[in-house]
């Protein structure tokens, strides 16, 4: 091992410090019971129950809490899923619901109170009317139901469906209620298309080590924009890591996802090359792609370059500063990638994504290059903390 490849390997090590640190500073703690005082559950009823001004501050078991009206009156129902369903797990953890009801006790909506999805993939929940699918039912009659999971938010809508099923299965005493502890389940083939990703898995480990394989990069990264991005929705990113570190393991409810992360990872710490970046990340992929447009390139200046590269390193410890400290920010808005969750993802993400789509024509990946936080961590991952690196 030569002197540089010795001292690229110890810059490494304050970079691994930093994120066991942060992993450690923003882990989540478990409540033993729904907590009241963090929620202002009133203001959200108000999206279904106009009226509603404050609720009962009682988590019953199998009865329903009450909703009330600025003058004490009871303006309706509600139970919340939370604990009692907290073993059932979504993309990025589990999710915290609240079952309102009338006085006859028929359903009147169901509200997300608390989550660690993808926002755009509740948002586009919503924006369907998935959360509408009980309404008007009673209890009884929503045992019976079976709602089909949503294209584009599988894992969620699975998750949704699943906590419901079990809280009413609590609540009218068909199923018994333990205290709940978040589990993993990892399966070899969630879907038939998994293939498909562990062959992109796989074709891209062997071009890290075969340079051959690497004239066929555009074929793979087009197989990754379908797959990787808009089948299956996997990317590896600033929230996703947020969500790794409040949740663990927990989340990950695929092998596929559980391979791209080591692979990810391991990759570029251990052989200084690029992986997600280079093959996998749909993003990326779509910029590459563009850029093969045969029109005249615009070559940024040295000291343009380094401008944006420490913007994009201060935009990265930014984030891990605030995600220690536990500052709620939506980092789906920070990063464009559920962009290819295209019927859920906000106006800001798809004007974002197509002001870079077009700069990517005449400049070399803009995102992935100057701006993106998850390039800049695989990058440290790389090449280990800045200083005592030439520009």
């Amino acid at each position: 091992m030569t002197k540089s490849t010795r001292i690229r390997y110890l810059l490494k090590l304050p970079v691994i410090a930093v994120f066991v640190l942060v992993f450690i500073l923003s882990k989540g703690e478990i409540k033993e019971d729904f907590d009241f005082g963090r929620y202002d559950l009133a203001e959200k009823f108000k999206r279904i129950i106009p009226e509603a001004a404050s609720v009962e501050e009682k988590n019953y078991l199998n009865s329903w809490s009450k909703i009330y009206d600025g003058k004490g009156n009871v303006a309706g129902k509600f139970i919340l899923t939370s604990p009692f369903s907290d073993d059932i797990i979504g993309y990025g953890g589990n999710l915290s619901l609240a079952v309102l009801a009338d006085e006859n006790e028929k359903i009147t909506g169901i509200l997300v109170v608390n989550h660690r999805e993808t926002p755009a993939w509740i948002s586009g929940l919503e924006n369907i009317g998935y959360f509408n699918s009980w309404k008007g039912k009673t209890l009884e009659e929503l045992e019976e139901m079976e709602i089909d999971a949503v294209s584009g938010a599988t894992y969620t809508s699975e998750a949704v469906g699943k906590i419901i099923s079990k809280r009413v299965g609590i609540f009218t005493g068909k199923t018994a209620y333990a205290k709940s502890t978040p589990k993993t389940e990892i399966s070899l083939l969630k879907s038939p298309y998994e293939a498909v990703l562990y062959f992109i898995l796989f074709i891209s480990l062997l071009g890290i080590f075969i340079k051959k394989i690497n004239k066929f990069r555009i074929f793979i990264q087009l197989l990754s924009i379908i797959f990787f991005g808009v089948i299956s929705g996997k990317f590896i990113s600033i929230y996703f890591l947020e969500s790794l570190s409040l949740n663990g393991i927990s989340f990950l409810t695929s092998l596929t996802t559980i391979v791209l992360l080591i692979l990810s990872v391991l990759v570029p710490l251990f052989f200084n090359r690029h992986y997600y970046c280079y093959y996998i990340c749909p993003f990326g992929g779509v910029q590459t792609i563009l850029a093969k447009i045969q029109v005249k390139k615009v070559i940024p200046s040295a000291k343009i370059i380094i401008f944006f590269r420490r913007l994009r390193l201060l935009i990265f410890i930014s984030l891990l500063i605030a995600v220690s400290a536990s500052i709620r920010i939506d980092l789906t808005i920070i990063e464009p990638f559920s962009i290819f969750i295209f019927s859920t993802a906000s106006i800001i993400t798809v004007t974002g994504s197509i002001i870079i789509f077009i700069a990517s024509v005449f400049i070399k990946n803009p995102w992935c290059v100057y701006l993106c936080p998850t390039g800049q961590f695989f990058d440290l991952l790389k090449d280990g903390i800045p200083f005592m690196r030439e520009e």
